[in-house]
């Protein structure tokens, strides 16, 4: 072949010190040989190729960005540099089943400018792993029918190059928060896809302080950008602000059909409440704060997350990826 079939994006903000795993399930691929992978580091310097598996793909290339601040204009680096007609997202923290890109590719024989995949827990032991978990993917996982969605999984879906092209110049931002660039997408025409058969497992917070400081921040970013995209009035951002107890119940309402279809065993499901409860009250307390003064800090504290997920892991979950890392490489 002479060109890849899907290119694949992987930020690498500490280098190769925290892609072994993503790697490894990137070489377990089906379609291995089809995909150029991308991965987007400070420097080239200790970055080992071959190491890598360099050659189980089409190709495996270094974009250097310097020190990598933002996630967002560093994936936009690593898509600009992309050959193949598709071009994918991943992160150091997700693990994708080996069939995952060879679904991607034949899902995009169909008319989508975009198809994201089925999100499992890659952490599932502490209740706080599943309490992030529900609230982010908790509608992209489990029992899933392949079909057409409003949105996609954040970081982790797959782009028709062609369909990014209008956007080229501003994806720095549209990568940095790429629910607005899929809301384009559909503006513009473009159909989103969801497809079950590309299943990837997402590695997620699971320290308490981590938790909820993540979830007060993407409260405090989604509020500010939702009242300033609206111009709402300052009347109608503190009567929002203040009105900030009743989120959580209104948001349960999407989530516990969600929760009812991961199927949670009935201790991990009692253990699961207190957890939710926490974590739905510091988004709701977040995006109150955004409402009523913009969006503060809240994108450097959700940065570290995205860069730095082994910061913001439980004990155990340190231990089960060390005992994960030594295992493959024994």
């Amino acid at each position: 072949m002479n060109a890849p079939a899907l290119s694949i994006v992987l930020v690498a903000p500490s280098g190769a010190r925290t892609i072994g795993r993503t790697m490894r399930c990137l070489r377990a691929q089906t379609a291995a040989d089809r995909l150029e992978v991308l991965i987007v580091a400070p420097e080239a310097a200790g970055l080992d190729l071959d190491a890598l598996g360099g050659g189980c793909f089409h190709a495996l290339r270094v974009v250097e960005a310097g020190p990598i601040e933002r996630r967002g204009s560093a994936a936009a680096l690593g898509v600009r540099a992309a050959t193949a007609p598709l071009v994918g997202l991943v992160e150091d923290h997700s693990f994708p089943e080996p069939g995952w890109a060879e679904a991607f590719i034949k899902a995009h024989e169909g008319p989508w400018a975009a198809v994201g995949p089925a999100v499992e827990n890659a952490n599932p032991g502490p209740a706080l792993s599943w309490a992030v978990f529900a609230v982010t993917y908790g509608s992209m996982s489990g029992p899933l029918t392949a079909g057409e969605r409003d949105l996609l999984p954040w970081h982790n879906s797959t782009y028709k190059r062609a369909a990014l092209a209008p956007y080229w110049a501003d994806l720095d931002e549209m990568l940095h928060w790429e629910g607005f660039l899929q809301l384009k997408l559909r503006e513009a025409g473009g159909r989103l896809y969801l497809e079950p058969a590309a299943r990837t497992h997402h590695q997620n917070v699971s320290r308490l302080p981590s938790a909820l400081a993540l979830n007060a921040a993407w409260g405090r970013v989604l509020g500010a950008d939702r009242a300033e995209r609206g111009g709402w009035t300052w009347a109608r951002r503190l009567l929002y602000g203040v009105a900030w107890p009743l989120f959580p119940l209104m948001q349960l309402r999407g989530l516990v059909p969600q929760v009812r279809r991961l199927a949670l065993p009935t201790g991990l499901l009692l253990r699961l409440v207190p957890a939710l409860a926490l974590t739905l009250a510091a988004r709701a307390v977040g995006e109150a704060l955004g409402y009523l003064a913009g969006p503060g800090h809240a994108l450097e504290s959700l940065e570290d997350s995205f860069h730095h997920r082994h910061r913001h892991l439980s004990r155990r979950d340190l231990d089960e990826a060390a005992h994960i890392e030594a295992t493959a490489t024994a």
